[in-house]
């Protein structure tokens, strides 16, 4: 094996974690990988012998200054996944088709792919500031479907695209690998069809988190943090008290509101300042591993230290907190209030002195009434709670923000037209300043200083809610959400939990995930708690449902309510 590292850097943490996956099923245990996003790079995170997988061209002017001199890197190829290429292949010959991707370099990338394979239809990359041609049969588009242009044909997703077979073989070359190319060509097909559409999407879920959960650096101080806003401020100020207490504390807010920062800054302004801060999530764990990561297990002589051992002397900020089954809770309030940890199949109790940091997307009351927690033990963890707003909470941070990337991103030469500016404002956001921050950081590497509108991402360009014309819900968008539904394969479960809530409005009652589920399980539907939050996140992304935190639960939206009569009427 080799003792070099190959590091994976790219922009996107989703796309990241598919193409680390895609790695490790062909090299297995051969290389160690090291998957980095362009916001974690730091000077010292690349060695001196280490192997570089640059996800685009346009990131090999910034991370150039991270990579050692006499590094070798390598500039990713993609290609379209071929084992999701089954409509494709069964098209009539001679069909016109709109490729639809996130940027006009990635489209035409993937026009090209499917010239080269599929020669006998005819492609047009699709540019939203040019009309588009006339008599379009079908869409294709890899992964993107919510940037689709509506009332045109049938729409086709292929799926990502994966990393390319030559970046493989030059992979292997440069680290001297122990692999033929016979063998290596048939993992990379393997590959192919383990990250395909039709594989299971519950063995896909790890896509969703990189397994890089512990690091032992805080890189973020208080002083850079942005708090224009009044909220921020808030939460700012709260911070810092808390930071001289020597409490646990606990974090909540949407995803990629910075609350992975705010801890960073917390324990660089608390007594621990000087220990290791070390990561865990508790997403995407079996309950069993969850109990290794966090405490250790001990068989015999052979001893594996978990997170809270390794955190001695500084802090462990424990990631959806809300995903610790109850065992697990009791354990960790344990450790919280004894200073005592027990390994797994351990016989002595360890001293510990861990300064502990949770988050969620709730708060530790919403998540007891949700039943993730049992009856008081939020207040047993820490009455010391932050809220961190969203960035639509926070729109005068903006103009703040973008400057602070642009600096961290050493582009302060970089600026944006009036129109740019005001589409930065306006956006929803969803991702928070993570999306902001991966945004700036793409058109950064654009090579040019001044941003005009004809720049931008497509979803950016023409921001559309896909799923959500009430007007014509029967004659136009029907199909398109049982399609999108039947993507993930459980089209009667979901059309159950609308009929769940639908009921529950009648009744004028709302439902967490426990009342949900336990109302399914009258309907003799059992699904896990990861399989609901599965099938929720698809309708919510569809508008079928109105998804509030807390005790004000979800309920079926109007649009929800028309698509379930309308599909209640083509069944009859």
């Amino acid at each position: 094996m080799s003792e070099s590292k190959l590091h994976i850097i790219s922009i996107q943490e989703r796309y990241l974690a598919t193409i680390t996956k895609q790695l490790k099923e062909v090299f297995r245990d051969l290389i160690q990988l090291s998957p980095t996003t362009i916001k974690d790079l730091q000077n010292n995170t690349i060695e001196p012998g280490d192997v570089v997988i640059l996800s685009s061209d346009i990131l090999m002017g910034f991370a150039l200054q991270f990579i050692p001199e006499g590094c070798q890197y390598i500039i990713a190829k993609r290609e379209i996944n071929y084992a999701n290429m089954k409509e494709v292949i069964e098209l009539p010959p001679g069909r016109k088709i709109l490729v639809v991707n996130d940027t006009l370099i990635n489209t035409n990338e993937t026009v090209n792919s499917l010239r080269e394979t599929f020669s006998e239809h005819q492609y047009f990359a699709y540019d939203p500031s040019q009309p588009i041609p006339e008599f379009i049969d079908y869409i294709i588009t890899p992964d993107e479907t919510h940037l689709l242009p509506g009332g045109l044909g049938k729409v086709i997703d292929i799926g990502m695209r994966l990393l390319d077979i030559e970046v493989f073989l030059e992979v292997a070359k440069l680290l001297d690998l122990s692999i033929d190319s016979i063998t290596l060509n048939k993992r990379y097909m393997k590959s192919l069809i383990s990250l395909s559409k039709s594989y299971s999407s519950t063995q896909l879920n790890d896509q969703k988190k990189i397994v890089k959960d512990v690091r032992d650096t805080a890189g973020y101080h208080f002083s850079d943090m942005i708090a224009r806003s009044s909220k921020m401020q808030i939460a700012l100020e709260q911070a810092k008290i808390y930071a001289q207490l020597d409490q646990p504390i606990h974090l909540y807010g949407e995803a990629g509101t910075g609350k992975k920062m705010l801890a960073q800054a917390i324990h660089n302004a608390s007594k621990q300042h000087s220990g290791p801060f070390v990561v865990i999530n508790c997403a995407f764990r079996t309950h069993d591993l969850l109990e290794k990561d966090l405490f250790g297990v001990e068989n015999g002589t052979d001893i594996t230290i978990g997170v809270i051992e390794m955190a001695q002397g500084g802090t462990l900020y424990i990631e959806s907190v809300n995903e610790l089954p109850v065992f697990l809770q009791k354990r960790l309030l344990q450790v919280i209030h004894s200073n005592k940890l027990e390994r797994k199949n351990g016989k002595n109790l360890i001293d510990v002195n861990v300064r502990i940091i949770t988050s969620s997307l709730y708060s530790l009351e919403e998540m007891q009434g949700e039943g993730y927690f049992e009856q008081e033990k939020h207040v047993i963890l820490t009455p010391y709670s932050i809220y961190m707003p969203s960035l639509l909470e926070r729109i005068e941070d903006i103009d703040d923000l973008i400057v602070d990337i642009k600096t961290r991103l050493h582009r302060k030469d970089l600026s944006f037209t009036e129109e740019v500016m005001q589409r930065l404002k306006t956006y929803k956001w969803k991702g928070n300043i993570k999306e902001l921050y991966n945004t700036v950081s793409y058109l950064s590497f654009l090579d040019q200083s001044l941003i005009e509108t004809h720049m931008l991402p497509l979803y950016l360009k023409e921001e559309k809610e896909s799923y959500h014309s009430e007007q014509d819900v029967q004659e136009i968008n029907m199909g398109k959400i049982i399609e999108k539904i039947e993507e993930h394969g459980f089209l009667e479960e979901s059309i159950s939990i609308l009929k769940v809530f639908q009921e529950g409005k009648q009744e004028r009652e709302s439902f967490g995930r426990t009342k949900l589920k336990a109302r399914l399980i009258e309907k003799d539907i059992d699904l896990t708690e990861q399989q609901l939050r599965m099938r929720l996140e698809v309708l919510q992304e569809l508008k079928l449902l109105n998804v509030r935190q807390g005790r004000a639960g979800t309920t079926i939206s109007r649009l929800g309510e028309r698509f379930l009569a309308n599909y209640e009427k083509q069944v009859i």
